[in-house]
């Protein structure tokens, strides 16, 4: 039986009726007494759903009643959001004046009959809701204390840090065991052995198969490693290409086999290779083979070892061993639990009795030990411990695995909106990778996350992540090259997020076809498998508008020829990446989206009508290599938070009167204009986060403007780039350029910075390691009258440098190094490209190199006459026009490095 959870979304409804903008038009309307009567049900029934959610499984009937009551509160939140969508709208049409407020009069809603219908709605509710509260008295539900854990379990763990997902326990014998056939040379003469480990869910085979692919033995035994999720897609094709990926470190092009099995076998050849294929589903002996057949090209002595749950998979593909991980024993699996439950030190005896109870429940499972340990930190009176112990959840399994009621249990005990954020997470694919980023806007946009004001919002939704991180609900947590943070979901636990949601949400993917179900809330298309011509079909949505979050991943679909798309009114989240050649008008008529993500490849202009959608948080234009320009009429959007635009580089301009977006917290791209409206002073109020571009900078009027960016209060910003246009007129001294770059001093949180088309002759002094002493990368391009740069070399965290067109830098000089230190002492990638004057790298004596530096690309450098000793260079490039003397020097680098 599935579990019905309407809690959260209670909770939602009573977020809903207390806004600004509903209370505003419910007094025009007279609707007042209406709502604080629904507040007033809302709140009585409330009172008893936490007893009615733990008895529906004995009692078909009180679970029949929670799905009526569940229905109603989304219908209650789509009526309540939708005269509160009026009330926005009223307002933006204020702001914009008396000649919209007629254009919006005649092209839309009659305002008269719009208000009768909702008033209309609202009393329905209101009479539906009543009989459900009335209906609850015949099941003698107990009352209890509204859950109201958020904020307390949050923040009473600030000071927590990320789970170590490495962590394990009682596993050392396995690891050494498994390592030493690994390197032992006893199958040195196979070109390649496959070793297994096989075992049920939630008993650590990856975890166990990750430390021994980090060991140092391992690493200094093979040439080449390489890890590969496999999941139950066991498309050769597609492994093949993971595995080029994998090894080259960026995307393979090639989308036929055949190509893709010859550079394969191109990487492999000559090396002793250990490559791990993770959580193995396939039990095909043909598609085995294939795959086995094209990695038979390595140095003898290489190994392929395989993760799976199933004991034929292991058999079907070891050459070696299979070893069967077991489970803990009582001993390692009470060390574990303490590990998370007893976090203060503090182990009261009533609790360790307990406690120990509860651990031979999970039997010897590490996930279902990590899950109730994390459970168990913040409950601190014995009746809290005792009633875990003694749930009736243990006696009930809708799996034959024991692990599921453990998890369940974990589940229950998290406050109400993480209960809607973890269970959402089953949108995604098993083994997506997800980024906290884009899971949190999600969140937001359906209404999960708590917030007494909007400037809170993505902080608690952040606050959430971190929670099921440390409870072990999401997994894997790894920033990726972009600098996002990406996580993924254990398979049991995306199993038990799909028991939860299994009515409200459906995963398609490939050729899939279906009616949507009135009852489905959020709908993914996955569409990466098949090709656009195969796509011909229609996708049928109900009337009702249920539909809250449509997600389409790969490119098969037209969602331009989606015409019922008119049909989802209630559509909160929607996300689309296809390419589009004209923008749908139909996607400006959701007026309750919240998020909303488009490639938008081939689009030059965004249409005004996009600015009708009050309610949007979140704006992502991906792939906008020829957007010109924005709706004008941004600035009326007062609920956006996120405005990403992916490649701005032909955009003319930005909206004016941005600094009126107070809840803005992202803003890729700030183009100075001329007028006051677009002057750097808008950014002033905004606290922005992530990567800013601020273009056009010879437009600012004069240096105090600046200061009034305010840069250096937003801690937040990761990557900032001050860009002049190339080529522009100069037209002010260069003492004038000094001052502006001065002002513009970010906050020493800053990572990346890049600088292009700076026409001072100096850096300001705020480019130290004092203050920035985070700074991972720096960019200095086309800074043309600067014959010194800034003390780079002390920067601690520098990795990256690019220098580029920098006509007057004869020298990496003094201002670079350090009397006693090494200079640069993390560096590993260099750039310099177009430097038509440097001499040198150090000018007098020399001093030791970098300690550090791996990659060094040079491009027409004619004056550079060599380079010092890099005895850790492992890549060097260089082309263009650069000297005979440079390319004599290079003869030391032979040994040890590309070139």
């Amino acid at each position: 039986m599935s579990i019905i959870i309407v809690s959260a979304l209670v909770r939602t409804v009573f977020g809903t009726l207390s806004s600004a903008a509903l209370r505003e038009i419910g007094a025009i309307w007279g609707l007042q007494d209406d709502l604080e009567s629904l507040e007033s049900v809302f709140c009585t029934i409330q009172l008893v759903l936490q007893d009615a959610e733990s008895k529906q499984r004995k009692s078909p009937a009180i679970q029949n009643w929670l799905l009526k009551l569940k229905d109603v509160a989304y219908d209650a939140e789509n009526v309540l959001d939708r005269i509160a969508t009026f009330g926005l709208r009223r307002r933006a049409d204020s702001e914009r004046g008396v000649q919209h407020k007629l254009t919006s009069f005649l092209s839309g809603k009659n305002p008269l009959l719009f208000r009768l219908k909702m008033v209309y709605e609202v009393r329905k509710i209101k009479k539906k809701l009543g009989d459900i509260a009335d209906e609850r008295l015949k099941f003698h539900l107990v009352e209890g204390v509204v859950e109201n854990r958020f904020g307390e379990t949050l923040e009473s763990r600030e000071t927590s840090s990320v789970v170590n997902e490495l962590e394990i326990c009682g596993r050392d014998e396995e690891k050494e065991m498994i390592i030493g056939k690994l390197v032992d040379g006893m199958h040195d003469q196979d070109h390649l052995s496959v070793y297994a480990i096989w075992g049920m869910g939630g008993l650590g085979k990856t975890t166990l198969a990750q430390i021994v692919y980090n060991d140092d033995r391992v690493k200094s035994h093979f040439n080449l490693q390489i890890w590969i999720c496999v999941s139950d897609d066991f498309s050769v094709k597609r492994l093949v290409k993971a595995i080029i990926e994998s090894i080259d470190g960026a995307v393979c092009n090639f989308t036929e086999l055949d190509p893709l099995q010859r550079l394969l076998q191109e990487r492999l050849r000559g090396k002793r290779f250990y490559l791990v294929l993770d959580d193995v589903w396939n039990e095909n002996q043909v598609a085995w083979d294939d795959l086995k057949e094209v990695l038979r090209c390595g140095s003898k002595g290489s190994v392929l070892l395989v993760t799976t749950r199933i004991e034929k998979v292991a058999l079907m593909m070891t050459t070696m061993d299979v070893h069967h991980i077991g489970c803990l024993s009582e001993e390692d699996s009470w060390f574990l639990f303490r590990q998370r439950a007893f976090t203060t030190g503090v182990e009261e005896e009533s609790h360790i009795a307990i406690g120990k109870t509860i651990v031979k429940k999970c039997g010897g499972v590490p996930l279902a030990i990590k899950a109730l340990g994390s459970l168990m930190r913040f409950k601190s009176h014995e009746s809290e411990w005792l009633a875990i112990k003694e749930s009736e959840i243990w006696q009930f399994s809708d799996d034959e695995n024991d692990i599921f009621p453990a998890l369940r249990l974990s589940y229950y005990n998290l406050a109400p909106q993480m209960r809607q954020c973890f269970a959402y997470c089953c949108l995604f694919p098993k083994d997506h990778v997800m980024e906290e980023k884009q899971l949190i806007q999600l969140w937001m946009a359906n209404g999960f996350v708590p917030s007494q004001d909007q400037n809170d919002l993505y902080f608690n939704g952040h606050l959430i992540f971190k929670e099921l991180v440390w409870r072990s609900f999401l997994q894997d947590v790894e920033i990726n090259p972009e600098g996002n943070v990406t996580c993924k979901m254990h398979d049991l636990m995306h199993d038990l997020a799909v028991s939860i949601m299994k009515h409200e949400t459906c995963n398609l993917e490939g050729g899939k076809v279906m009616d949507i179900p009135k009852t489905l809330r959020h709908l993914t298309f996955d569409m990466s498998s098949i090709s656009i011509l195969d796509n011909k079909r229609k996708l049928k949505f109900p009337g009702d508008g249920s539909l809250r979050s449509l997600i389409f991943h790969g490119f098969a679909y037209n969602i331009e020829e989606l015409s019922s798309l008119s049909k989802l009114r209630n559509l909160r989240a929607l996300h689309n990446q296809r390419p589009i050649k004209k923008w749908p008008n139909i996607v400006c008529k959701l007026e309750h989206l919240r998020y909303l993500a488009m490639s938008c490849y081939g689009i030059k202009r965004l249409p005004e009508s996009l600015t009708r959608l009050h309610n949007l948080q979140t704006l992502k234009l991906k792939n906008s290599i020829d957007l010109l320009e924005l709706p004008r009429g941004l600035k009326v959007m007062k609920n956006l938070c996120f405005l990403e635009i992916q490649y701005f580089w032909l955009l003319l301009c930005t909206p004016p009167g941005l600094g009126d977006l107070i809840y803005l917290r992202e803003l890729s791209i700030f183009i100075v204009g001329q007028d006051a409206s677009h002057q750097i002073d808008q950014l002033k109020e905004l606290n922005l986060g992530g990567s800013l571009s601020i273009r056009g900078l010879e437009n600012v009027s004069n240096t105090e403007d600046a200061k009034k960016a305010n840069l250096m209060t937003k801690n937040n910003l990761t990557s900032l780039s001050l860009l002049w246009t190339d080529g522009a007129e100069k037209t002010h001294s260069t003492e004038y350029y000094e001052e502006l770059l001065q002002g513009l001093q970010p906050h020493h949180n800053l990572e990346t910075i890049i600088i292009k088309s700076y026409q001072g002759s100096k850096f300001p002094n705020w480019m130290s390691a004092l203050a920035l002493k985070n700074l991972k990368k720096v960019s200095l391009e086309s800074c043309r009258r600067c014959e010194h740069l800034p003390p780079l070399g002390k920067l601690p965290s520098l990795t990256d440098l690019d220098l580029h067109g920098m006509d007057s830098l004869k020298y990496l000089d003094d201002e670079c190094y350090v009397k006693g230190e090494i200079p640069f002492p993390v560096l590993t990638t260099l750039s310099i490209y177009d430097m038509p004057n440097l001499l040198e790298f150090r000018r007098g004596n020399s001093v030791e190199n970098f300690a550090c530096l791996k990659e060094i690309k040079i491009r027409r450098c004619p004056k550079l006459p060599g380079l010092p000793f890099l005895p850790t260079l492992r890549s060097l490039c260089i082309s263009g026009s650069i000297s005979a003397t440079l390319l004599g020097s290079l003869t030391c680098h032979l040994h040890h490095s590309t070139i």
